[in-house]
């Protein structure tokens, strides 16, 4: 039986991998995605135009911030009854789709809500650089 330390570590290494793989992903649809990002410039114009391919950075970590958000909801939900029921079923999934659907609920209703919650993935993602290169 593994020890409880190596299973939550293997909890959170996976809630980071997915962050970390659907961040680059958020950034890579922002990059190339035609629709301007909510309240810039492009968007309050009376006519869509659509983006170039990596014309607005503004999109890039709009993208990055709600896609590594969502899947570390889902990831650490899921990855949480996993190491609480001892198992890994298709149970534990269904549970971190219901708490993405609750987060997204919230975040998603207001686009202040989804401003701060992309300030708040950027100040973890620093904190967590600044951490990784200054702990002991």
């Amino acid at each position: 039986m593994p020890d409880p330390s190596e299973k939550i570590n293997g909890w959170l290494s996976d809630v980071a991998t997915s962050f970390m793989t659907w961040t680059f992903v958020g950034a890579t649809w922002g990059a190339f995605n035609p629709y301007p990002v909510p309240n810039s410039k492009q968007a309050l114009a009376k006519t869509f135009v659509p983006l170039p391919p990596l014309s607005s950075l503004r999109s890039i970590g709009f993208y990055a911030g709600l896609a590594g958000s969502v899947a570390a909801v889902q990831r650490f939900a899921a990855g949480g009854m996993a190491v609480a029921r001892d198992r890994r079923d298709v149970w534990n999934e269904l549970i971190g789709l219901g708490a993405v659907y609750g987060y997204g609920k919230y975040v998603f209703k207001t686009e202040k809500r989804m401003s701060w919650n992309n300030r708040a993935v950027a100040s973890i993602v620093v904190g967590s650089i600044v951490y990784a290169n200054t702990a002991p």
